[in-house]
């Protein structure tokens, strides 16, 4: 049985939820042009192939039988040397490097990625048949290692479904080829690449659909509700009564009527995202959002959204400690967790305080918060929950940040979805909406990243990325899948 079969089988039953039936917004996603590869041994007129790409003096390598495309265009270099592409990948504002980006030469056009909430291995999203891998580190570094030489050589940067495909103009052989630094990012735009299909619901206590706007999306990618060409989509949230949260300029609808009403609406996005809004959310629909993340969704709830969490099909999963309310600490100091409950190390949690040192977001060693919140205590009791960052001050040990892979009761194998609970506001630190402009993007401040902000940051992405066990560190899909 295939292992969508077997996630889908674990949904509570009477889910709407079906990959068959997922659908979403298109993207136009730019593509490296390929041709039929040239066959080995073959004179290649101007030295140039067909497949776009040098052979030694003109000639497709003839010494690797059975070799294909770019792949005959790979060649062993003397004294241990290597052909390689080095570089480092950003964000799309091209202002914070990331973790865990995939980068590799692909040796056909790559596929359309699937939208919505799809239950995906690994290794299945990196199409093109890829002939070398890697993985950005911390720094958010690369060295990609016997890569083709000769001109035009394609080069796919990828993380989940955000995905951007270059072109790197020639690339020498048995030298290191470095790319210029902040020339590798991610997409802004979906002219520029792939880009997830996100809901995000407003309120009026947080602003995470501003950091989008700050880590680098155009403006024209938000959008009223579940129309338009852009991939970020707006749904007013509360609090009721009020008004409800911030908008979009002609306004979104409601989410309670038009996002979360079932788990049909929710799987025409990959990513949902819950702002705060100042109260516990009203008109939920608990079983919708756990069977769209059980689904392979990925969801990133802020604060009183703890309210899907505490109760319902997730309130049976013992994922925290749970204490209702406000409960504002106020600034605090915070710890990054870099232990599983077991006591193993933690290979995400080292990767995120490294990688919050490299952004200079941590004061000696440790993470400051504006406005934190004492919502979820997550112990080793909790062992479907895997908290990241830990209050050190005012009330030490409560949970900051913490996430589950789902469905809860699969085994890791066969988990494709996740969860992110943060409790912390982006609001709090970035002076979103001042002045009474409550427009959604053109409200939201443009400033650099706050130190909470860039824990958010790299939260966003690791939830974007495919889901592995927490005990497990990445690793770069096989050379050669699909």
């Amino acid at each position: 049985m295939s292992r969508i079969a077997l996630v889908l089988g674990a949904v509570i039953a009477g889910s709407v939820l079906s990959v068959a039936s997922i659908s979403a917004c298109g993207s136009a996603t730019p593509t490296i042009p390929f041709d039929p590869p040239a066959t080995p041994g073959t004179e290649i007129e101007g030295g140039i192939g067909s497949s776009g790409g040098f052979g030694e003096g003109g000639t497709v390598e003839a010494g690797k039988p059975g070799c294909v495309g770019l792949q005959c265009q790979q060649h062993a270099c003397a004294g241990g040397a290597s052909t390689t592409v080095t570089g480092t990948v950003y964000d799309p504002a091209a202002k914070n490097p990331l973790y865990n980006v995939v980068v590799y030469v692909p040796n056909a056009p790559v596929k359309d990625l699937p939208k919505g909430a799809t239950c995906d291995s690994c290794d299945s999203l990196y199409s093109g048949s890829p002939i070398v891998t890697t993985l950005t580190d911390a720094k958010g570094k690369f060295t990609l290692k016997d890569v083709p030489d000769g001109p035009n050589i394609p080069l796919v940067i990828q993380i989940g479904k955000w995905r951007r495909q270059i072109t790197i103009a020639n690339v020498g052989q048995c030298i290191d080829n470095p790319q210029a630094d902040h020339s590798l990012r991610l997409p802004k735009n979906t002219q520029e690449g792939d880009i997830p299909n996100i809901a995000i619901s407003t309120g009026g206590s947080d602003s995470l659909e501003c950091l989008l706007h700050r880590v680098g999306l155009d403006d024209t990618e938000y959008n009223g509700g579940p129309g338009g060409a852009g991939h970020l989509h707006i749904f007013q949230g509360g609090p009721t009564g009020f008004g409800g949260g911030p908008n979009t300029s002609p306004p979104g609808p409601a989410s309670a009527s038009s996002l979360w009403s079932s788990a049909t609406e929710l799987a025409k996005y990959d990513i949902v995202l819950l702002s705060c809004e100042g109260q516990e959310t009203s008109s939920m629909n608990q079983q919708a959002l756990s069977d769209y993340a059980s689904g392979g969704g990925r969801v990133f709830a802020s604060h009183f959204h703890y309210s899907w969490f505490n109760s319902g099909p997730f309130g049976s999963s013992n994922l925290a400690s749970w204490t209702p309310g406000t409960n504002d600490l106020g600034n605090i100091t915070s710890s990054i967790v870099t232990t599983l409950p077991s006591g193993a190390p933690f290979p995400k949690g080292i990767a995120l305080q490294d990688w919050l040192a490299n952004v200079n977001a941590l004061s000696g060693g440790k993470l400051a918060i504006q406005s934190a919140k004492h919502n979820a205590d997550v112990t080793a009791m909790h062992t479907a929950s895997q908290p990241w960052i830990k209050a050190e001050s005012k009330s030490p040990g409560a949970t900051e940040y913490f996430t589950f892979n789902t469905p809860t009761t699969a085994a890791p194998a066969m988990q494709c979805g996740r969860v992110v609970y943060s409790d912390l506001h982006v609001g709090a630190a970035s002076k979103d909406y001042q002045g009474f402009n409550s427009t959604v993007p053109t409200g939201c401040g443009s400033g650099d990243l706050s130190p909470q902000e860039k824990a958010l940051e790299f939260m966003l992405f690791d939830l974007s990325s495919c889901v592995v066990p927490d005990s497990q560190p990445p690793a770069p899909p096989v050379g050669g899948v699909k």
